[in-house]
Order: C-alpha cells, then structure tokens, then sequence
C-alpha cells in the first residue's frame, strides 16, 4: 500500500494498537476504531514468550514492556491436589540462549499502556474511542465502515478494514453470519494480589501451574515483581456477556476445595476476583473477504491454556503489516497474510484445546499424566513447546 492509502482497524486491544504500528512502520496511515470511550485495560496478567517479545522488538516496544515486567527463571507444573512438584521447565536464560529473546511476564495494563504510548505519538496513526462499528461495505477501490460516535452516524472509508475487535467480533459477525464463538464450559477469575499475601513457597519469581480435576491455577508475578497475578480456571457452563464480572473470594475457593492447602492458600489470598467465561473462534473456512480481514481473537480466539493469545495477535501484526508494506493490491495481499498465519493459529488454537483437557484430568486418567509429566521432565516440556516459541 503505497503511504497516501488508510486502513481502518476495528478494535484497539494489543492486536489493533500493534498492527496500527506495524502499518505505521511500513508507512501506511491507520484510524483506529475502539467502541469503548476509554482504554479497556482489564485481564490483569500476561505471558509473554519469545514468539510475542520478538514481536514486540519488531514494533519497537519491547524495552517499554520490558521496563514494566518480570522475567521469570522458571515454570514450576504441580499437581493441585497432592502439592507435589511433576516439571520444571527453564525459562530466563534458556529462553534467551535458545529462542534469542525473552520469556517475560507483565500486567496486561502495562503492555496495552506500552503500545498506546507508541500509537498515540505516530502521526500515522488516529485513535478514535468511543467509536462503534455498525456495519461496512466494500467498494471497488476500498471499504466503508458505517461508525456511530455519541449518538451521531459517520461513514468512514479506508482502503482495508481490519477487524481486531476480539472473540465476540463484529466484523467476523458481518463477514460470516452464523459464525459464533464457541463457549467452552469454562470461565477464568482473576485477581492481582500484593506477593505479601502470597504463603510461603519457593519459586517466587517462576510461574507456578496447579493441575487438577476440572480445573488448574496459574500464578506469576507481576509489575515490580511485588505483585501477583493470578489465574484459576474451573468448568462453568454459565455463558455471560459481560466481561469481567465481579465474583467473591470465598465463591471462588468453594471451586477448589479438594486442593492441597497451598495453591488453596493461594485462592483465598485475593479479596476479589473478575471472572471470564471462555470462548474459541470458529473455525473460518477462511479470514477475508476483499479488502476486510481479520486478526487476533476475532481470527483465532483461542483457550488459555498455552498462553498464546496475544503472542498470536502480535505475530498477526507484525506480519500483516510486512505484507502490506509493498503492494498496493490489497485483496491478493490479504490472502497472502491469511496463507501465512492461518496453519499456524490454527495449530496453536488445538494445541490449547488439547492441553486443556490434559490439565483438567479427572482421576484416575491425571495419575498417567503425571507420571509421563515427571518422565519426560522440564527439558521435555520445552522440547514440545519449541515449536510455538521459535514461531
């Protein structure tokens, strides 16, 4: 796209604000469209393997994040109801030496803030909020976005639309009808809590992961290392629309309380939690129609489970934007991106799926899993992770 061209983005989370800076540093103008008046930051942490800290250098953020994180020197995986230890995979340096960049861990504030500090300073680059898309239609030499903005109706036209607007998308929605996200019987809660709080276990700085039936716990710390995220994820088939909602510590723990008492521990140390159900993006027989595609979860919202979902929207970012950056034929260059991207979120999508199941194994199926879990160790889990973090 030549740098007088304008592509409209749906969404600014971490995948609209990185592909508007990709775009930018392949010198192609953005209007970003967020429906939200003010920035969402909510989902407290974040992973972030070496795929997505590539990513981040290639979009020239990644000291910002860095700045605002920790990096853990290991994953400690546990079985939640025994308390006993199965691997322990390296992380810090082994990350570095062999995949050439960082394994970090921040607040998904932090990495939002980081790229809306870079988006905001690019004249490239116009943040619109408080701007819902309604509809668009594509035109021979572009797209119109049908936009409402405190009350009043606004077309918009651009040379591509961008839909970068999550897992309940509406891009997706209007590009393919009858394409829902799918629920997963599961929901997400959780909470920050002051590392004081935490009770006394070893591995403070490594992210530690409680396998049990039904459900895991994820915890990690977070900010200045003073924080810590949590995350427990449990079968819910409640299927709410909101994001975030609000849900007591004592509604959460009567979740696990066949735990072992330290990741027990653990739960009861947050005071509140938000919960989430979780969703998966259909299985698109393909991402674009013309000059409109998608990106990030709207693409392949994918389960938690590998942690992928926004190293994948990162990586989408990066590579849309080298595809765009040297033709002015968008519909063949939109096609080119889905070619390179689709086999790989696709892979990574039923990845989580299985390792889901994998974490949630009832007895008496859990005892084969640990035992394959001790065997093959932490330098085995890293061996079968290689794939996702060399990207």
């Amino acid at each position: 796209m030549s740098p007088s061209r304008t592509a409209l983005i749906a969404g600014a989370g971490i995948g609209g604000l990185a592909t508007a800076i990709a775009l930018a540093k392949a010198g192609i103008r953005s209007i970003v469209l967020e429906r939200d008046a003010t920035p969402d930051t909510s989902g407290a942490g974040i992973q972030l393997s070496p795929n997505a800290t590539r990513a981040l250098a290639s979009l020239g953020v990644l000291d910002a994040v860095a700045a605002r994180s920790v990096e853990p020197h290991e994953l400690i995986v546990a079985n939640a109801l025994s308390g006993a230890t199965l691997a322990t995979m390296p992380l810090g340096e082994t990350m570095r030496r062999n995949f050439h960049s960082p394994y970090l861990v921040c607040l998904r504030a932090d990495l939002h803030e980081a790229l809306a500090s870079v988006a905001k300073n690019n004249a490239a680059i116009e943040l619109r909020y408080g701007c819902v898309l309604r509809d668009f239609a594509s035109r021979d030499d572009g797209v119109t976005a049908q936009c409402e903005n405190s009350g009043q109706a606004e077309g918009i036209a651009g040379d591509a639309l961008i839909g970068a607007d999550g897992i309940r998308s509406t891009v997706r929605e209007k590009l393919f009808r009858d394409a829902p996200a799918r629920h997963g019987g599961m929901a997400a809660w959780r909470a920050t809590i002051p590392l004081a709080s935490l009770p006394a276990i070893h591995g403070r700085d490594a992210v530690r992961v409680w396998l049990g039936p039904g459900g895991h716990l994820v915890h990690y710390p977070v900010g200045d290392g003073s924080l810590i995220n949590l995350v427990a994820v449990a079968e819910d088939s409640r299927t709410t629309q909101s994001w975030g909602e609000e849900n007591s510590a004592a509604d959460v723990l009567a979740r696990f309380v066949s735990w072992h008492e330290t990741p027990r521990a653990v739960v009861a140390a947050a005071q509140e939690y938000r919960r989430w159900s979780l969703f998966e993006a259909p299985l698109l027989p393909s991402w674009s129609k013309e000059s409109v595609t998608l990106l990030g979860d709207a693409a392949h919202g994918m389960f938690p489970f590998v942690a992928q979902g926004a190293a994948a929207a990162l990586e989408d970012a990066v590579a849309l934007g080298e595809i765009l950056q040297d033709t002015d034929d968008i519909p063949n260059a939109l096609r080119a991106y889905e070619h390179r991207r689709k086999p790989r979120t696709t892979q990574i999508q039923s990845s989580a799926r299985n390792i889901g199941r994998i974490y949630h194994m009832p007895r008496p199926f859990s005892f084969g899993r640990d035992m394959v879990m001790r065997q093959i160790g932490g330098e085995g889990l890293l061996r079968q992770n290689a794939w996702i973090y060399r990207g």
